[in-house]
């Protein structure tokens, strides 16, 4: 995450615009490198929104209708997916401010629960909990990933699931270049500010309730899936505290989804503007909102609501993947190769790439084959794209 941040902060301040990694990686690499970013960056954002709706479901089942599972109700589940998905867009469309407005009150709201949690779950914690491990019994997990065969086999490693442990802990931190594509629209110190303070909210607000939802719960390893903090909070302070639980995840899944459709639609908008994409995409609505790229971007996430949750994370873990590594390369070249900055400081931006570079590439390694074929297909779309709307990419 902090990684990111640097990389985000640097980069937007010296290239300021709403296309974001694509402005970053065509500076570093030329149109062709950009135009290949930014389509995989949007592929990768729509489907990381698709996961908003979809867990907002799973939290709702599983404290209101726990004995009914997803795969019972998979029509029910799209129509309330795409219900939500399609209110949002439209908040969207009303314009940014409204999305800001609104995201900063969902804030607030969502993590009330969260605090009294925290509060009454301290006093019942075990800290010997946090250092328990497997009994030596195999343990089945349901997750949708471990489903999805691949080159590297499901391996347990001290009881922990790698292929799922590694792409959730990916996919809870990242997508802060995200804010590049407001870079345009704030000012500098206004992108500073909210880049600092959301990665230690982000990093506290992921963290602490995980520590009081393991130590002060009695929920066993195995049990653990997408709507058990509503879970760990009925246990920790009582059904209300569950369901308070439940309405501000959903509340703060939505904050999500606002936020990731607004950077996805710039970010298209953006790249209309620099000429990479059709001026269809530059058209504006009463609001000053691209239109056609939240259209463009709502189907996007309708395609993949029927998936499980589990798949969609790794599904957008792989593109965002290639396109962050990229941007990371992008940096090194733009900040530390032709970087007019101290050695000492071009050291220090060096050793930070480090370890997000090996982490992207075990995510990478770590996939189902599944997920490397749907890589392959948004690969040659991309290629298509470029050879259609940049005639001379093969000569850059």
């Amino acid at each position: 995450a902090l990684p990111e941040v640097v990389m985000t902060y640097e980069l937007s301040s010296l290239y300021p615009c709403s296309s974001g990694g694509v402005r970053w990686a065509e500076e570093a690499f030329g149109k062709t490198c950009g135009l290949f970013t930014g389509y995989l960056g949007w592929v990768s954002g729509i489907t990381n929104n698709a996961t908003a709706p979809v867990l907002f479901f799973s939290y709702l089942s599983s404290h209101f209708f726990p004995d009914i599972s997803d795969t019972d109700t998979p029509w029910i589940q799209f129509g309330i997916s795409a219900g939500i998905a399609i209110v949002l867009a439209y908040i969207n469309y009303r314009g940014l401010e409204v999305v800001g407005k609104a995201s900063v009150l969902i804030f607030f709201v969502s993590i009330a629960p969260f605090v009294l949690m925290t509060i009454i779950g301290i006093p019942k914690v075990d800290p010997q909990k946090w250092l328990q491990t497997p009994t030596g019994e195999e343990e089945v997990f349901d997750d949708d990933t471990m489903a999805q065969p691949g080159w590297v086999p499901d391996t347990l490693l001290g009881g922990i699931a790698l292929r799922p442990f590694i792409n959730n802990l990916y996919w809870s931190v990242n997508g802060f270049d995200q804010a590049g594509h407001f870079s345009n629209a704030v000012p500098k110190r206004t992108l500073r500010n909210g880049l600092c303070l959301s990665l230690l909210l982000v990093s506290t607000t992921k963290m602490i309730p995980i520590l009081i939802s393991t130590g002060a719960t009695d929920i066993e390893q195995a049990d653990w899936k997408a709507g058990s903090f509503a879970l760990a909070a009925t246990e920790i302070g009582g059904r209300w505290l569950g369901t308070l639980v439940v309405v501000a995840s959903g509340i703060s899944l939505l904050a999500q989804f606002l936020s990731g459709m607004s950077a996805d639609s710039l970010q298209l908008q953006g790249m209309a503007d620099r000429g990479q994409l059709p001026l269809i995409f530059r058209t504006r609505s009463p609001h000053d909102t691209p239109t056609n790229a939240l259209i463009l971007g709502l189907l996007g996430v309708m395609i993949m609501l029927p998936l499980p949750f589990g798949f969609i994370v790794e599904l957008s873990n792989f593109a965002y993947c290639i396109s962050v590594i990229i941007e990371f390369l992008a940096f090194a070249q733009l900040r530390i190769r032709r970087g007019d900055g101290t050695m000492l400081r071009k050291t220090v931006y060096a050793l930070l790439l480090i370890a997000p570079m090996l982490y992207n590439i075990v995510v990478l390694m770590v996939a189902s084959y599944a997920t490397y074929i749907y890589g392959a297909c948004a690969s040659a779309l991309g290629a298509l794209l470029i050879l259609t709307t940049v005639p001379d990419s093969l000569s850059l």
